[in-house]
């Protein structure tokens, strides 16, 4: 027994994915709930809207808000889409759902010759992004050859009522934005500059958009 007015002895804290400490109701009682959901939420890698904000952790850093901003939507399409190419115009219309509406509004195109300037506008993005890796390995007859089929694809556009460098203005607008995000990290923390170099390492924002993540999808 004892001494009226002892402290007890504290409990041990289960360990995290025990079930054994349940309250009345079955449930894990609350500090073991807010400490499980704690570390399933945030995790090392972390990138979620939060009303007018984005909670970011970055490997395990500590966790910081970034602005809302295209950049900031971008990012978050790339980063829970690892490995996974896509165009700057579809990235543009996947970001801002307004923007393919009123594309789809202002076009007098009938659905099947939408599909076809689809596939025109990857077709380009494709064949861009091709020349850009031709020309920096130093094959001239390669960048020639791009350059025709480039022009051929912009003359197909512009004779369907398509502007030949809209996927030129996409791949534009997704670039500036992305840049801005990294201006802005690399006036924070340290934790903040490391996250704007690890984007401006493994995203690419050229034609075809992507990042690169050999581990998959880390990002919660």
């Amino acid at each position: 027994m004892k001494p009226s007015g002892a402290i007890s002895e504290p409990q041990a804290a289960p360990p995290l994915g025990s079930t054994r400490t349940l309250g009345a109701s079955g449930q894990p009682e609350g500090l073991f709930v807010r400490i499980l959901s704690l570390e399933v939420s945030i995790g090392p890698f972390l990138f979620r809207k939060a009303g007018s904000h984005w909670d970011v952790r970055f490997d395990g850093s500590d966790a910081f808000h970034l602005s809302d901003s295209l950049g900031a939507r971008y990012l978050d399409y790339l980063l829970h889409h690892p490995n996974e190419a896509i165009s700057a115009y579809d990235l543009e219309d996947a970001v801002q759902p307004e923007k393919a509406g009123a594309r789809g509004r202002t076009s007098t195109q009938d659905p099947s010759d939408k599909q076809a300037v689809q596939h025109y506008l990857r077709e380009l993005a494709r064949l861009r992004h091709s020349r850009e890796q031709a020309s920096e390995q130093g094959d001239y007859g390669g960048v020639d050859r791009l350059d025709q089929e480039i022009a051929d694809l912009e003359s197909q556009l512009t004779n369907r009522g398509q502007p030949g460098d809209t996927g030129e203005r996409a791949r534009n607008n997704v670039r500036k934005a992305i840049a801005a995000v990294r201006d802005k990290l690399s006036k924070g923390e340290k934790f903040e500059k490391d996250f704007g170099q690890h984007i401006g390492q493994f995203v690419n924002t050229g034609y075809e958009c992507i990042y690169h993540q050999p581990a998959g999808r880390i990002w919660g």
